[in-house]
């Protein structure tokens, strides 16, 4: 396990969370889902740089998962849609650590599992934690 991937992973969760907590529902919405969709490009590019191609089309098929969930999470309104973040993001840290055990995209740096999968857990939580809120509890869906 690399440590220091890992501190660094929940440093970065933990400003990216206090800079954006004084956005409004709908803009906090916004940018966690664009957050959630950006994720998998970056295993796009690792494959590219690596020249593995059968990794790009798996990680492309994966990766749509996530451009959904995004897309919905942006969509649905209050604590739907930050619920459907959160487990966005919390899908994907398990995909993080997971990933080289499912197949191997040779571009990938061997610390970014935890680097990344500690970014994408500790943000999940948060918006889960938010989504049981009362701030962000209502009855209006759609």
């Amino acid at each position: 396990m690399n440590l220091t991937a890992l501190t660094i992973g929940i440093a970065i969760a933990l400003v990216a969370v206090w800079r954006l907590g004084g956005l409004g529902e709908k803009r906090k919405r916004l940018i966690y889902a664009l957050l959630l969709s950006t994720f998998p490009l970056y295993y796009f590019l690792f494959a590219i740089y690596a020249a593995d191609f059968s990794a790009l089309v798996y990680e492309i098929v994966v990766g749509i998962f996530f451009f959904i969930l995004a897309y919905i999470g942006y969509k649905a309104k209050s604590a739907l849609g930050l619920s459907v973040l959160a487990f966005g993001y919390i899908g994907h840290a398990f995909y993080d650590v997971l990933h080289n055990h499912a197949f191997t995209n040779t571009g990938a740096p061997a610390w970014w599992p935890e680097f990344c999968g500690a970014v994408d857990g500790l943000m999940g939580l948060y918006l889960l934690y938010l989504a049981g809120t009362t701030r962000y509890r209502d009855h209006r869906v759609g």
